[in-house]
């Protein structure tokens, strides 16, 4: 049986370089899958691509395939509405498994219409937090075999709506490979001299940087000697220069670093170096750095409404949640007191490895390709 996960869009297009979709993006599906291919699937991850031709990339033995994208030829920003004829007249899976945000896509909604017409079904990952419910999205939903969400919140959130309420919505805990993303070995605290900070993601004006090097200035104005590594490929041009102004008028040159983007590997030494990793954005659907830094033993700051680290983070005991005026004092306050700050990162990496391994995610996929394949019988 071939079963394929599609991502109707391109690398460039959602502001990452075509080399992230070969080893970092969508990582914790990637390894699930490679586990589902050990069962006998033929696994196949489809993106689309800004290049000419269509071609093929081996990653540890699972294919993912790249088609053009043939519409439109120079909005390449324009993700949502890009269309491949490449990807249309190929072969169809036998379960198409659709990670698109909960917008949709005109592709996505039209491709959807194909595969139900050869009676081939399809699973609706939605990605990010925001969500059409009515008209061809809704369609689109109805005609899925059923509809994969993040987070239980996401879940209870949709069966809210009366349509969505008689939908079968499943959670797929996002996991990470817990044999990479480990705690370091060792009972040392932060001595005090030195306190490191680090933010990992996409520079992208949603996702409030300016929020974690306002709370650096904070804690150099109270005497504490801070760094804040951000690690992340720039998406947005304009806003990394508005960070670099806020940095240059706040005087916090020394103090504040971009690293650029990270193989997944050379992540972990980042995230066991860091006292606490910020998530200053107020829209995160999950937040896979969250669960990949509280594995490696880092506590995690988040905003309140951030829904997926709301969930994840037991407040005060593996992380903290806070409004976005208190902040910095939480983390001014936390720092500083060091069994509290040990006790964090200690409960945070129990939860990670507990809750959020790849066979969590695995089990999950498994059963989804299952029900999705009776749907054919």
């Amino acid at each position: 049986m071939k079963i394929s996960l599609l991502h109707p869009f391109s690398a460039e297009a959602i502001g990452i370089k075509e080399s992230d979709l070969y080893y970092s993006h969508s990582k914790s599906q990637e390894l699930a899958l490679q586990k589902l291919q050990n069962d006998g699937y033929n696994i196949y991850i489809d993106y689309f691509t800004q290049r000419y031709f269509p071609y093929k990339k081996k990653i540890k033995n699972l294919t993912k395939r790249f088609w053009p994208v043939t519409y439109p030829l120079i909005k390449k920003g324009a993700w949502r509405k890009q269309y491949s004829k490449f990807h249309e007249i190929a072969p169809v899976s036998d379960v198409t498994i659709i990670n698109m945000s909960g917008h949709g896509s005109g592709y996505t909604f039209a491709y959807a219409k194909k595969l139900k017409a050869k009676s081939k079904p399809y699973v609706a990952m939605i990605g990010g937090v925001n969500m059409s419910l009515k008209g061809v999205a809704l369609e689109y939903y109805k005609n899925a075999n059923h509809i994969l969400v993040h987070t239980l919140s996401q879940k209870k959130q949709l069966q809210k709506d009366s349509e969505f309420a008689k939908l079968d919505i499943r959670v797929l805990p996002l996991g990470i490979d817990t044999s990479l993303f480990k705690a370091k070995l060792t009972s040392d605290t932060n001595s005090g001299q030195l306190y490191q900070l680090l933010y990992v993601g996409r520079i992208s004006r949603l996702k409030r940087i300016e929020i974690a090097i306002e709370t650096v200035c904070f804690l150099k104005d109270r005497g504490l000697n801070v760094q804040l590594d951000i690690i992340g490929f720039n998406s947005d041009t304009n806003y990394k220069l508005e960070l670099i102004e806020i940095i240059h008028s706040l005087e916090i040159e020394k103090n504040v670093n971009f690293l650029g983007s990270k193989k997944q590997k050379d992540l972990v030494e980042h995230y066991q170096q860091a006292d606490l990793l910020l998530l200053p954005s107020e829209h995160e659907s999950f937040g896979m750095v969250m669960v990949e830094a509280m594995a490696c033993g880092t506590g995690v700051i988040a905003i309140k409404g951030s829904v997926g680290p709301e969930e994840v983070i037991c407040n005060g005991e593996n992380g903290y949640v806070c409004k976005k005026e208190c902040y910095a004092q939480k983390i001014f306050d936390l720092i500083q007191n060091v069994s509290e700050l040990k006790s964090m990162k200690e409960k945070a990496a129990e939860t990670a490895k507990k809750y959020y391994s790849i066979e969590a995610t695995y089990k999950v996929l498994k059963k989804s390709v299952e029900d999705a394949l009776k749907q054919k019988q």
